[in-house]
């Protein structure tokens, strides 16, 4: 319950280095006050470029420690701002003047403490100047081991410590001038550190707990804790109160739970902002951007132009020898960079999610905003890649099924690459974890190495089911068999449903198989009636027509053929009947099969095909390339199937991402 009245400050840099000082705050205001209006958060946003005097830069790109576009002063202010600039009213600052000059140090503390007339602030701080340490109206003092010393005001904490260096005569220097009013805060820790000397005045030196030499102290963390401890009991009894009686208890208030309803303008406005912030710096990196988007299209052509090959010498997409080969690349391709654009933005994100999750911000928005914001740039790629790769090796009429495919892949390997992210710590380490994801992906998704020429021993499920079943012989297992059916350890593996399903999509959704199945799915539902209608007669003439046209159809260029097919589509959609006359100039060189149908693909197709009804077999296996799949006596389409695994494993790994992240954080805050 407290936690949303209190913000935490860290020592090291909390912000998007990507986004301007700007740009930090108002996202910053956005998402620790999401219920106030645009205008009030620009109002503030303004008063606070004020205070922290950062008005002049507030246009300025953060930037990162290696790369100085701000001074060390301006870092540590816009840091402090981002929680300035919420409704906190207790503000825990760690170390705020660490690595700062000493004006910057003063301009800091000096913004800390215009806080302090209506908030409750608590700063660490190491060795502060007389300025500063003069700035404190109260000061805690803690020795090794988190031993309290000394409670109270910085003139209180000198006098004490002199009146101690006077009883001992610790031979340090006076820690102020009364006369000038100056302080000289090292003296304190002179007092406590006072090494310990042997009868010749040299210091003798100890062993710690990390086997170093340091010099030994005269007196323990647990002398001053105990002297303080009495100085306190001395003081509390001076001051003991003239009542006779104490004061009666504050009743205690009912603990009454009451559900917070859900603002959903203030839910909206944090997911927003998220959303915002995350594409707006992954946009704001010009280097990584042009890598993001220049890869893919080189990739393609690169691929396309090496793979742009026929037996006959002629390139034709017909005979194109390695259209399988490169489908099972694009979709590499495609997690490769879904991979290496996610694998570093949660290390980069880890303090600033660290610091926004003490405000209370949905975990599950960040997990989502990031997942938007990467799938828009694997989009780009991959319409990229589609359009060039295509069109080098004249592939028509399936650039949405490609990119449909090509983006679900993706994603997979943006859902890996942010898991991976959330398990390393730093960003080598992650492009080094990137290849051990990929390799097993070429090597067990199907194509490199052929499921019938792997070892079938990986297929353990197949194994224990015959085992616990009947006990085949071996002659028996070669019959019932298939050496296409996919092996166990593979069936975990992205690409191989990836690829399958490219593959079959190729087969069965050209533009001229698609129409054929279509056609023949329906010649067949009128054959299936028993009572047949004129007009069903007829539209089974009509749909025969078009089926032998459509297995010959030819015309003088691809264009002319795409204008056939659209008629056909008006036929199919019973727009017009089926008229001859439109098709008597569909002659010429260029065939709907030579354009749309490769034999390579179809021959994958065919073999699965027959695999899959072969008599011998008492059922229809699952096979690679397999059109239909039979799960627990359920039978489903292989588009439909594959996607849904597809889907769900993406967003089982965000989910776990989730999961990771929360622990993470969990373990941080306690």
């Amino acid at each position: 319950m407290l936690k949303r009245y209190i913000s935490y400050m860290p020592q090291e840099d909390a912000f998007d280095e990507q986004l301007t000082i700007g740009e930090n705050l108002l996202f910053a205001a956005s998402i620790r006050s999401p219920h106030l209006s645009r205008r009030d958060r620009t109002r503030r946003l303004d008063a606070k470029l004020i205070e922290l005097g950062l008005g002049e830069r507030r246009d300025a790109v953060v930037g990162s420690p290696e790369k100085k576009l701000l001074s060390g002063g301006e870092r540590k202010r816009l840091n402090i701002g981002l929680d300035m600039i919420g409704m906190s009213d207790v503000y825990l600052f760690d170390e705020p003047t660490s690595g700062l000059s000493s004006k910057d140090s003063e301009h800091v503390m000096e913004i800390i403490r215009g806080m302090a007339h209506n908030k409750i602030i608590i700063v660490t701080i190491h060795q502060p100047s007389s300025k500063i340490f003069q700035m404190f109206h109260k000061a805690i003092l803690l020795d090794k081991g988190g031993r309290l010393v000394f409670f109270g005001t910085p003139s209180d904490m000198l006098r004490y410590f002199a009146e101690a260096e006077h009883q001992h005569q610790f031979g340090a220097e006076l820690g102020a001038c009364p006369s000038c009013g100056t302080t000289r805060p090292e003296f304190i820790f002179d007092v406590l550190e006072t090494p310990l000397r042997d009868l010749s005045g040299d210091v003798i030196y100890e062993e710690n707990s990390r086997g170093q030499l340091v010099a030994a102290r005269r007196y323990s963390p647990e002398f001053w804790r105990d002297k303080y401890e009495a100085f306190r009991l001395i003081q509390d009894v001076k001051q003991v109160s003239l009542r006779k009686e104490a004061a009666a208890p504050l009743p205690v208030a009912p603990v009454e739970k009451k559900r917070v309803p859900i603002r959903w303008h203030d839910e909206w406005t944090q997911f927003r902002t998220l959303l915002r912030r995350a594409f707006i710096s992954k946009l704001r990196n010009r280097a990584n951007l042009i890598i993001t988007i220049g890869v893919s299209p080189v990739l393609a052509l690169l691929i396309g132009t090496i793979l742009r090959y026929s037996e006959s010498g002629k390139y034709d997409f017909a005979s194109a020898y390695h259209i399988p080969t490169f489908l099972f690349l694009g979709l590499i391709v495609a997690m490769f960079l879904g991979l290496t654009n996610s694998a570093d933005d949660i290390i980069r994100d880890r303090a600033v999610l660290q610091r926004e999750r003490n405000v209370n911000v949905r975990l599950s928005y960040y997990v989502i905003s990031k997942t938007l914001t990467l799938g828009v740039f694997a989009l780009i790629q991959c319409v990229l890649f589609v359009l060039i790769g295509n069109y080098v090796l004249q592939i028509r009429g399936m650039f949405w099924i490609y990119m449909g495919i090509m983006l679900m892949t993706a994603m997979g390997g943006v859902s890996l690459g942010l898991l991976i992210s959330s398990l390393v710590g730093d960003p080598k380490t992650a492009a080094n974890i990137v290849p051990l994801v990929l390799i097993p992906q070429i090597i067990m998704g199907g194509a490199l190495i052929k499921y019938e020429d792997m070892n079938r021993n990986l297929a353990l499920l197949y194994a224990l089911s015959h085992w616990f079943s009947e006990h085949p012989s071996n002659e028996q297992e070669k019959k019932m068999g298939s050496k296409l059916e996919v092996p166990f350890v593979c069936q975990f593996i992205a690409m191989r449903w990836s690829y399958e399903e490219m593959i079959v999509a190729q087969a069965k959704l050209n533009p001229l198989t698609r129409r054929q199945d279509r056609t023949q799915r329906e010649i067949d539902s009128i054959v299936a009636k028993r009572d047949q209608a004129p007009t069903d007669r007829q539209r089974l003439e009509d749909l025969k027509e078009t089926l032998a046209l459509l297995s010959g159809l030819e015309a003088e260029s691809p264009s002319e053929l795409d204008h056939y097919l659209g008629l056909v589509d008006q036929i199919l959609d019973r727009k017009r009947p089926f008229d001859r006359a439109l098709f008597k100039n569909a002659t010429g060189p260029v065939t709907a099969e030579q354009i749309y149908v490769n034999q390579k693909v179809s021959d994958l197709i065919s073999n699965a095909e027959m695999e899959q009804s072969d008599y011998r077999r008492g059922n229809r296996p699952n096979v690679f390339f397999g059109a239909q799949k039979r799960y627990f006596g359920i039978k489903v389409g292989v588009f439909a199937f594959n996607t849904s695994v597809l889907i769900a494993s993406t967003l089982g790994l965000l989910g776990l991402l989730h999961w990771i992240l929360r622990k993470q954080l969990e373990v941080r805050r306690s």
